[in-house]
């Protein structure tokens, strides 16, 4: 929102797992409702770098973003999925992992009959690899945690 500070988008991030949690465990609305969750989760945490860099509060740069999400493969793969679901598809020379196909690849289903409600357990295929997005969602919160806490802003 304009006019906040990085720390609305930290709390932003800080929601977004339980949200994942949510589509794992079963919810309402479906695949699509799922995958929304999912990405909005990706999208927020991607983010956070230019909330931190574009706040005069800190002294966090934009280059500093990069270099935790360059070193760090979970961020890596929020990156790519963050900027897949925003321009549609990665351009080789812009994706973190070195993998222009990273994507969700699969999920599993269950329907809870009766109940209007499923949980999804999403995977990401990268780099000939498979993870499960929830251990994304949770390694990539406590990364960019472990990184504000060193610089004293958590």
């Amino acid at each position: 929102m304009l006019g906040q500070g990085w720390e609305s988008q930290w709390d932003r991030v800080g929601r977004r797992p339980a949200d994942v949690q949510a589509v794992h465990q079963g919810t309402q609305g479906g695949t699509d409702v799922a995958v929304d969750r999912v990405l909005s989760f990706f999208e927020a945490v991607h983010h956070l770098k230019d909330w931190l860099g574009n706040d005069p509060a800190t002294t966090v740069t934009k280059a500093d973003g990069d270099a935790l999400i360059n070193g760090c493969p979970k961020l890596q793969l929020c990156a790519d999925l963050a900027n897949g679901s925003k321009h549609l598809t990665l351009r080789p020379d812009r994706t973190r992992t070195g993998d222009a196909s990273t994507t969700i690849a699969r999920s599993d289903v269950s329907v809870f009959v009766g109940t209007g409600s499923s949980a999804h357990r999403f995977y990401v295929a990268s780099g000939g690899k498979e993870y499960d997005v929830l251990e994304i969602a949770e390694d990539a919160v406590k990364e960019w945690s472990r990184f504000l806490s060193a610089r004293g802003l958590t």
